[in-house]
């Protein structure tokens, strides 16, 4: 049997005192004399690297309590030496790993560096508690929240009584929705329901627009849109009535049959269509017909090319004159120039025969390119009232696009003869004066046009009409 210590033994014995030297040195706040000792430490033990190979993994954890010593001292660099080599000697070392982390947060600028050690640690035991708080934090400083929060989230699933770090948090940072949530998350995995809403209505507070917390909130507490309601109501009396609104719309996406929200929103913005329309449609599958009728005139009021209304009125009463009028006129005025002249023929149909109707047919016929109609159209007009100045005009523009100019200047002298101070009239005899070269009529007609309207003097310069005479000199005054 072999008598006294090994080598081993004295080594570390020898490294122990030293380490028991440089604490108490430490603890005295003596720290040059114990970053020296410590210092010593790492210098023996580099010495002993054949004792060292002996027994890697407690040489490793006594490198950890040098770093430590070192980091107590504020000697962060040489901690993370330390902490390196007890890496080298033993990779599995978790102590290390984390150690070496938490020195590089203590130094500016090198909390990259942190995460590379954590993420170490977390290979070793991805369910290491301390690695984990770390990691989460580590992350928030670097700015990267949702990976916070999902490695907070995992480090409460792992034992719910962590969630002391994250009430630590909320008290100093309560204006952070993410730690409310996982306060939410804990209080759910307890089964703290009324600790649960209200995690989601702080969050709420915070971000009225948050949707998720909103649906939470419908399923934990189903009247709680009476709260969405007055809450809408205290942001604007605090005058912020973009969050308001923001805050009901996102409560519509969850709720999308609650009236009360609806019209909460509606009250605040009468003029917000989509809303407007949702109502219609739930007021529809209500059965408040006349309600939803009301809602859908509403919104063609604010958006004239939307037209619901007629289309909703006409279901119930297809043969309504009126509104088959006011469809065409709202389909014409939309552009729809075909689908208005399908209504017109309808009332035709219905036997509708007065003049404002074929007016507005010739219109259509006249907007879709079909002058020859619209001319039709305009002469059942003035054949049952010759005053209608209205279709006489019409009429002419439509025989000058199909080049019956003498008709055309006859329509018009018809619109002068009634109205002589109508300048779209004399524009358009100008026109026709130009395609026939007549210079002794072109010039008066115009002139009296532009005087009748001044646009008349720019528009006319680029008019193609007019590309016949207008390098003519006794023209040069009216297109220079």
């Amino acid at each position: 049997m072999p008598i006294g210590k090994s080598k081993k033994e004295k080594v570390l014995d020898e490294i122990r005192q030293i380490l028991q030297d440089a604490n108490k040195d430490v603890l005295e706040g003596e720290h040059l004399n114990a970053k020296y000792k410590y210092r010593q430490a790492i210098r023996f033990l580099t010495e002993k690297e054949d004792v060292i190979q002996e027994d890697p993994k407690t040489f490793s954890k006594l490198f950890v309590d040098i770093g430590k010593g070192l980091s107590n001292s504020d000697q962060h660099d040489q901690a993370i030496e330390a902490f390196e080599l007890a890496i080298d000697l033993d990779p599995s070392n978790i102590s290390a790993w984390l150690n070496k982390a938490m020195n590089y947060v203590s130094m500016n600028e090198m909390n990259e560096y942190a995460l590379l050690c954590l993420n170490e640690a977390l290979q070793l035991d991805p369910n290491h508690q301390k690695a984990l708080l770390n990691k989460g934090d580590v992350l928030r400083i670097l700015g990267r929240k949702e990976e916070a929060y999902e490695t907070y989230r995992q480090l409460i699933e792992i034992n719910p009584g962590n969630v002391k770090h994250i009430h630590k948090m909320v008290k100093r940072t309560p204006d952070d929705p993410g730690l409310w949530y996982l306060e939410a998350r804990y209080f759910e995995l307890v089964r703290k329901k009324e600790k649960v809403i209200k995690a989601y209505e702080k969050i709420l507070e915070l971000d009225p627009g948050d949707e998720y917390a909103l649906k939470q909130l419908s399923k934990l507490k189903p009247q709680n849109n009476r709260m969405i309601i007055q809450k809408s109501k205290n942001l604007l009396e605090e005058g912020k009535v973009e969050e308001a609104k923001d805050l009901l719309r996102e409560s519509i996406k969850v709720s999308p049959n609650d009236l009360e929200l609806l019209d909460a929103l509606i009250e605040i913005d009468d003029k917000d269509t989509d809303a407007l329309r949702k109502k219609a449609e739930l007021l529809e599958r209500m059965g408040e017909n006349g309600k939803a009728l009301q809602t859908y005139k509403a919104i063609h009021e604010l958006d004239p090319e939307d037209l619901t209304y007629f289309n909703k009125a006409l279901e119930i009463n297809p043969k309504d004159k009126e509104l088959l009028y006011q469809k065409g006129d709202a389909l014409y005025n939309s552009g729809k120039y075909r689908g208005a002249l399908e209504v017109y023929k309808k009332l035709v149909d219905m036997g509708e025969d007065n003049i404002d109707l074929w007016h507005n047919q010739g219109a259509c016929f006249y907007q879709m390119g079909d002058f020859r109609k619209a001319i039709d159209s305009f002469k059942r007009v003035v054949e049952v009232n010759e005053d209608e100045v209205s279709a006489w005009l019409s009429m002419g523009a439509s025989l000058f696009k199909t080049g019956r100019y003498d008709e055309s200047m006859e329509a018009f002298n018809e619109v002068v003869k009634r109205e002589p101070e109508t300048p779209s009239a004399w524009y358009y005899k100008a026109k026709i004066a130009a395609k026939q070269e007549n210079l002794k009529l072109l010039k008066p007609m115009l002139s009296r046009a532009i005087k009748l309207n001044e646009e008349y003097k720019e528009g006319v310069k680029a008019d193609q009409d007019f590309d016949k005479v207008r390098e003519d000199p006794s023209l040069q005054d009216i297109f220079d």
